[in-house]
């Protein structure tokens, strides 16, 4: 064993000569030059031969201890893997996670290759359960952190008789309430399938007891042509209403003018929708330039205050 991960690491520290060289002169460089860079090594011949060796010997240290990969995932199985999780990634993960620990390797630092290789194989399929036991992802310290916080949550709860405050569990889990917070709700979300039945009893049809799925509530509530544009009167409500809290009455119907947003009843006949430069200059009696001035300096002013929603509304309602 010992005898094997020093043949591994020899190789790959001419393979990391190699490139390091090759990063350094900015080409590949030739073998004579590789082997001036090479300590102990005086032929390129030797050279192959050594990495060969080394090849053959990260194989063997991981062929002979994949039956330990095959060990962590049946304890896995045992303790109640869930059927969802599929046991061949594992294997892949944990055979992986195997490669690595033979590179990684230092016999002489005195531990045993299985020993060192456990912990990675232990990691590696606990990373890939973990990412297979979500459709949305979380980052793995966030489960470490979910775990930690729930169980001093039992603590604190069996301490005090009655839940524990958020403050008091943030400051027994070492966090802020904010981290707290983020943490609870990045583990709270849940997927729902859009083929999911939900009973109605309050809908008539079929004796008050119709079956919707949530696609059809979906799509139901966007093909409403009605709700479409009650929610677009209802933004464009609100977007005037920022507006007049930033600018003064006249920049505001400068820019309302422009974009589109001003009542067209109130409008002389043949001006509708949004407005060129020169047509706003004739409306309010101000030269074109005067007026681009001014609407850019209105822009201006709300980028830093009102920027998302600006944008939400061109993107929904401007047409």
């Amino acid at each position: 064993e010992k005898e094997l991960g020093a043949k591994t690491q020899e190789a790959i520290r001419l393979q990391n000569t190699y490139s390091s060289l090759e990063e350094e002169l900015g080409r590949e460089p030739t073998d004579e030059e590789w082997c001036a860079v090479s300590d102990g090594v005086d032929s390129v011949e030797e050279l192959r031969a050594t990495i060969d060796q080394g090849m053959e010997a990260k194989n063997q240290l991981v062929e002979s201890n994949l039956r330990m990969v095959q060990g962590v995932v049946n304890t896995y199985i045992r303790n109640g893997l869930g059927s969802q999780y599929n046991a061949g990634d594992l294997m892949q993960e944990g055979t992986m996670a195997l490669i690595r620990a033979a590179e990684k390797f230092e016999p002489e630092r005195g531990f045993r290759f299985s020993t060192y290789a456990m912990y990675w194989i232990r990691s590696a399929v606990k990373s890939s359960q973990i990412v297979q036991s979500r459709v949305i992802q979380v980052p793995q310290r966030l489960h470490e952190t979910h775990k930690r916080v729930q169980k001093v949550e039992r603590g604190l709860k069996a301490e005090l008789g009655r839940p524990p405050t958020n403050e008091e569990l943030a400051k027994s889990s070492d966090l802020s309430e904010l981290q707290l917070g983020r943490c609870k709700k990045a583990m709270a979300q849940k997927c729902v399938s859009l083929d999911a039945t939900i009973q109605n009893k309050f809908k008539p049809g079929r004796g008050g007891n119709r079956k919707d799925t949530m696609l059809d509530i979906v799509n139901g509530k966007f093909q409403d042509e009605q709700y479409g544009k009650t929610q677009q009167e209802l933004m464009k409500e609100a977007l005037i209403d920022s507006l007049r809290s930033v600018l003064s009455p006249h920049e505001v119907d400068l820019l309302l003018l422009r974009f589109g947003l001003m009542d067209e009843r109130t409008l002389p006949h043949g001006f509708a929708g949004p407005l060129t430069i020169a047509e706003v200059s004739r409306l309010v009696g101000l030269k074109p330039d005067k007026v681009r001035r001014m609407i850019n300096k209105c822009l201006s002013k709300l980028r830093p205050v009102m920027e998302t929603e600006w944008l939400d509304y061109q993107s929904k309602t401007i047409v």
